[in-house]
């Protein structure tokens, strides 16, 4: 629950843009194209996107806090939101995946538009979704210096010092400036920012001393970054400028984001700009970005194992060790990973796990289900179990909750059958109400307006089979936002 703490110092002209989209492939299998890391749970009761929130909550009032995410992520983002008790209205939504230097121009001039009046000229602190901090009372003093550096017209990044060359990470050659350190002593200019160089570049940087991991959080003043996107990603800029921002999901006309380029804010805008200042950051970071990571950062035992779920070991060492659905019985191992789920099993050394998104990219080219979803997918409405995957056939078990209700929606590239399995349905399509009973079936041609409810006080099962050259979460238009998703 969304609390808010006595000893808060909320900067109003502060609005905070949590970034939740992404694949999370490195982390395979656990994390999918459909539910990707920053919405699983690793080493406490909140997930990552969660922890990401409360955090900035810690500076940023709730009403300013928003959350960019894309179709295919927003019942998932909005589950774990109401979890919260926070705003699914600050819920800004892609209507499909184009990285980050799309998603943040999207929100800052959505945020501008919605959220701020006309002579407002807020700080923006962009958060990745998908970090662990250890000393939140440090980060957050972190921040607030980082807010006073962009008062003053710099985009502020935050750095951490590597402790081993890696190439999963940005770099940022930083160094000491008599002017940033009249500001906050501290800061450092920023000379050089590179974007995950070779093993051979990564080794060097680390010889030199002067560089950082760049940890993927940003402040700046909005006119400071509308001054650079402007220089830097002016087509980026037209887009947006000439897209129009609707009340519904998703936040911009996808005819029109579907021409945006597909290009990280490293890459379009903080590599070429002369306006960054760094300020290190000690505060028990770690991108959860690899199962190294997850490793590092779990509990061990007396055999330096990471162990959870439904695991039997016997005499392994320094091993993570996860079960998720079945039981995992290991002997002996040593540095070594197995993650196992209801559909894929990942067993690779401990020191090769950057080796994985290599697999994750294989599955990928290969349409693999196993990259894009887990078998059993949760919403707001119940959850759906996949049964069968064919090029252009999908077939699922549907339980939807009693008293829920889908939003109405059209698909424009799939149709759907569906047959009552237990209890009863009511469907609204187009304009014509059908109240469906067990063994009761309908069909749904692709362009039709539709909806379900179950009104009942059991639970609905429904087996569902799509038909379609597109059969993925991002074809869908939703017209009643009122009600759940599907």
């Amino acid at each position: 629950m969304l609390e808010k703490k006595k000893n808060m110092k909320n900067i109003p002209n502060l609005f905070g843009i949590i970034l939740a989209g992404g694949s999370g492939g490195r982390l395979w299998p656990l994390s999918r194209e459909m539910y990707p890391k920053q919405l699983l749970r690793f080493t406490n009761e909140n997930t990552l996107f969660q922890a990401a929130y409360l955090r900035l909550n810690e500076l940023v009032e709730s009403k300013n806090i928003f959350t960019v995410t894309n179709l295919k992520h927003f019942s998932d983002i909005e589950i774990q939101l109401k979890e919260l008790n926070a705003s699914v209205d600050n819920a800004i939504i892609e209507p499909i995946d184009k990285n980050t230097a799309p998603a943040i121009i999207l929100s800052v001039f959505y945020i501008l538009k919605k959220a701020c009046k006309d002579n407002d000229d807020p700080l923006f602190l962009i958060a990745p979704s998908d970090h662990v901090i250890q000393d939140n009372k440090i980060f957050t003093e972190l921040l607030e210096q980082g807010t006073k550096l962009a008062e003053e017209g710099y985009i502020t990044t935050f750095g951490i010092k590597p402790d081993k060359p890696d190439t999963g990470y940005g770099y940022i050659d930083a160094r000491r400036d008599k002017t940033l350190s009249n500001i906050i002593s501290t800061a450092r200019r920023v000379h050089l920012f590179k974007e995950k160089p070779d093993i051979e570049t990564a080794e060097e940087y680390c010889r030199k001393g002067s560089f950082y991991w760049n940890s993927g959080i940003t402040i700046f003043k909005s006119s400071v970054f509308i001054k650079e996107v402007k220089q830097h990603a002016p087509e980026i800029l037209n887009i947006i400028q000439n897209s129009i921002f609707t009340d519904i999901v998703p936040a911009v006309m996808f005819n029109d984001y579907v021409k945006m380029p597909d290009i990280s804010a490293d890459y379009a805008i903080l590599e070429k700009s002369k306006k960054l200042a760094l300020l290190p950051m000690e505060c028990g970071w770690n991108d959860m970005g690899s199962w190294q990571a997850i490793y590092d950062s779990g509990n061990k035992s007396d055999s330096n194992n990471f162990i959870t779920g439904n695991v039997i070991d016997f005499d392994s060492r320094n091993s993570l060790i996860l079960s998720n659905s079945k039981l995992v019985s290991t002997i002996g191992l040593k540095d070594t990973i197995i993650v196992e789920t209801e559909d894929a099993i990942l067993a690779c050394d401990k020191n090769r796990t950057q080796d994985v998104a290599k697999i994750f990219d294989i599955l990928k080219q290969n349409n693999d289900l196993a990259c894009k979803a887990h078998s059993t997918t949760y919403k707001v409405w119940g959850y759906s179990k996949i049964l069968q995957r064919e090029d252009d056939v999908l077939v699922k078990t549907l339980y939807i909750n009693p008293k829920s209700k889908f939003s109405q929606h059209l698909h424009n590239h799939r149709s759907e059958h569906w047959v009552v399995l237990s209890g009863k349905a009511k469907v609204i399509k187009e304009d014509q109400e059908f109240i469906l009973n067990t063994g009761d079936s309908i069909d749904i041609p692709s362009n039709t307006k539709h909806s379900l409810e179950n009104a009942e006080d059991t639970i609905l099962k429904i087996i569902e089979v799509q038909n379609g050259s597109v059969l993925e979460e991002g074809d869908i238009i939703r017209f009643d936002e009122s009600c759940q998703y599907i």
